[in-house]
């Protein structure tokens, strides 16, 4: 296995996630920085991984700090799924913007089948909303499918 290069500012991450959470923002300001200098999420992968495994070493932790996993989680989502890790003008996006995208991107945007979609009418005639008179409201669904057949 090749050695990995290590960035100082993402060692700087890490080491500053150690000591406390209160450095989230810095943390994921300083990794997606370095995320942005590499072209696949695979060769950050390795970088992360060979800084994980340095700092394991140094300060004797089992673990990586809940700063330091979520933004990990949160940029490697976002470079797998394709998203921009910056705007137009060259700002990163924050960890928040972030994560809305990606659970956009996630979530299924498929057309619904003719039943779902039945359904669903269905359902709305069944509750007709207080206020409303529901027969008028039958009366004209009825009408517009008499015409519309």
């Amino acid at each position: 296995m090749t050695k990995v290069d290590i960035s100082p500012k993402l060692y700087e991450a890490a080491t500053e996630s150690l000591v406390s959470d209160a450095s989230a923002t810095s943390t994921f300001e300083k990794m997606i920085g370095v995320a942005y200098t590499h072209s696949t999420v695979e060769t950050f992968a390795q970088e992360l991984k060979a800084t994980e495994k340095q700092i394991k070493q140094e300060f004797e932790v089992s673990s990586m700090p809940g700063p330091w996993r979520s933004s990990k989680s949160v940029i490697q989502s976002a470079m797998k799924l394709g998203l921009a890790l910056c705007d137009d003008n060259a700002v990163f996006y924050g960890k928040t913007f972030l994560q809305n995208k990606i659970k956009e991107a996630k979530s299924p945007t498929a057309e619904p089948t003719n039943e779902e979609y039945a359904n669903s009418i269905i359902k709305k005639l069944m509750t007709v909303p207080e206020g409303l008179d529901a027969n008028a409201v039958y009366r004209q669904v009825r009408e517009f499918l008499a015409a519309a057949a």
